[in-house]
């Protein structure tokens, strides 16, 4: 069985809340990542991936209204004012996934697999401690995958 600690990256991209979303977007394509943490010291504070960026050129999904009686009611209005926050933003912070979901050094191989499949994440904060230690993406997955089943485990 391996364990986080085994196969995360030990050097995660690391950005700040205060971070541009244009710096983001230049940051990612250098480091060839899909993502990155999101720090305040060594502390996690969120994820923010490729994705929140591609979002914000996707068109807004706008309310719809229902006549009720005399009344004209509008219907997906928190929606539509949560993608339009997401769509606007300008810093990390604004368009970040908060609070993160980490896995601690010692989470076995099959529970963050398990986690990135039905959370959709592409981006998992390792920590120690509250402290981060590392990233897992889905390369980091594959690599895994593949030695243990190369070793016959």
């Amino acid at each position: 069985m391996q364990f986080a600690h085994e196969f995360m990256s030990r050097d995660p991209y690391t950005v700040t809340a205060d971070m541009k979303v244009s710096d983001l977007a230049r940051g990612l394509l250098e480091h060839g990542a899909d993502g990155a943490v999101v720090v305040d010291g060594r502390k996690v504070v969120g994820v923010v991936t490729a994705m929140d960026l591609v979002f914000q050129e996707k068109q807004v999904h706008l309310p719809t209204f229902i006549a009720f009686m005399d009344a004209v009611l509008p219907l997906g209005t928190r929606r539509t004012e949560a993608e339009l926050a997401k769509i606007t933003g300008g810093t990390v912070e604004e368009i970040m996934s908060q609070p993160a979901r980490t896995v601690e050094y010692d989470t076995p191989l099959d529970e963050v697999a398990t986690m990135m499949v039905e959370s959709h994440f592409t981006v998992v904060p390792v920590i120690q401690n509250d402290i981060l230690i590392g990233v897992i993406q889905k390369p980091d997955v594959l690599r895994a995958m593949l030695a243990q089943r190369n070793s016959g485990v």
